[in-house]
């Protein structure tokens, strides 16, 4: 498994940044690979199940699913995701600061083949850090403005 880790601290406060995240409408914001929400599922226990598609490279479209394993408004989120075969554990934390509110997000995936792992895994770290970072720091500008 590996993980990336990326925090930001937002001047708004926390119910307002939970919104933000947890909107589909601002998905693209977040995610600017996202091509199209093809189904959402509310799941009992709160939070959903979300199927949608993905560009890649050479706009390769991507099927993906995600699903809430913890949805606890407006402190904490830890979704499962599966594209591609590469299954990702996100979590966000939403904390007031004295400016606002301080959104610490990490990533950590897996690749089920375990002798593929190692040559999949590494080159994900970069582009997993870099759209973590991205996508905070949208939301940042977009909850800033």
């Amino acid at each position: 498994m590996s993980t990336v880790r990326a925090r930001v601290d937002i001047a708004a406060p926390v119910d307002e940044v939970f919104a933000f995240f947890d909107d589909l409408a601002n998905a693209a914001v977040l995610v600017p690979s996202l091509d199209e929400i093809t189904e959402v599922t509310a799941l009992p226990e709160g939070g959903r199940r979300v199927e949608y598609t993905t560009r890649g490279r050479g706009g390769v479209r991507l099927d993906a699913s995600s699903e809430h394993l913890v949805y606890d408004p407006p402190h904490r989120t830890v979704t499962t995701s599966v594209q591609s075969g590469v299954e990702t554990t996100a979590t966000r934390a939403f904390t007031t600061t004295a400016t606002g509110t301080r959104v610490e997000a990490s990533v950590t995936w897996s690749v089920p083949v375990r002798y593929v792992a190692g040559l999949v895994s590494a080159p994900l770290r970069r582009p997993y850090r870099q759209a973590l970072r991205d996508g905070l720091e949208a939301a940042r500008v977009a909850l800033e403005r």
